[in-house]
């Protein structure tokens, strides 16, 4: 007779398990923006094989932080395209012991990369646009209309008091149109162009940005 394997024992699973099956809080803007305002030497993780909105989503963040006089950094698996290098992103390098652990524009944990696994476990908030997440965060702001996590990211800086600045209104944009195809993407919304508008009024450098990232290639890619 065929011999059926024995059943795996529950309390043997894995940490990513325990972390695809856990229950998040779901938070509204203003909660999410309470937590953020309270935390101090803040992790923030983006997706491997970053790119425009994870980056942007995760630079905004760090700008707003350090406008609040906190500490934090961003840490992603790969390294960062030279490409987003006006963003100025200060990465983590071991320079603070992390307090708290936010993750942005990253809908699974599979998404964080080798590199990142020790922290999965550690992920207090997440930001995010994806329906499929996973709810692996202690608490989630989720908002599947939106475009992008940078458009979420432009709401929940002005719920905590923060200055949209042409740095960050340059992050903000660089998120929103990266993730829209520049607009054209079905997922563009009336409110994801108000929102460009408002970073447009903010500073926004529109044309350097979509120069640099629509009509620009590498040798190496042409």
């Amino acid at each position: 007779p065929r011999r059926l394997s024995p059943p795996r024992p529950r309390n043997k699973s894995s940490a990513a398990e325990r972390m695809i099956h856990r229950m998040t809080e779901q938070l509204n803007v203003q909660q999410m923006a309470q937590r953020l305002c309270a935390a101090d030497n803040i992790l923030i993780l983006c997706h491997k094989n970053p790119d425009g909105d994870t980056l942007g989503c995760g630079a905004a963040l760090y700008w707003a932080f350090h406008a609040l006089n906190k500490q934090a950094a961003v840490l992603c698996n790969d390294p960062i395209p030279a490409q987003y290098d006006y963003l100025n992103i200060e990465c983590f390098e071991g320079q603070f012991t992390p307090a708290h652990v936010v993750a942005v524009d990253v809908a699974g944990i599979q998404l964080f990369g080798d590199a990142l696994q020790q922290y999965v476990d550690q992920i207090e908030l997440c930001i995010d646009h994806h329906s499929s997440n996973s709810g692996y965060a202690d608490a989630t702001l989720l908002d599947a209309d939106a475009a992008a996590a940078s458009e979420i990211m432009y709401d929940l800086l002005g719920q905590m008091g923060v200055e949209i600045t042409a740095q960050i209104a340059d992050c903000l944009y660089t998120g929103i149109a990266t993730d829209t195809g520049c607009f054209k993407f079905s997922s563009t919304t009336a409110n994801t162009h108000k929102v460009a508008a408002k970073l447009i009024e903010a500073g926004c450098h529109v044309e350097e940005l979509n120069t640099l990232l629509f009509d620009t290639k590498p040798r190496e890619r042409m």
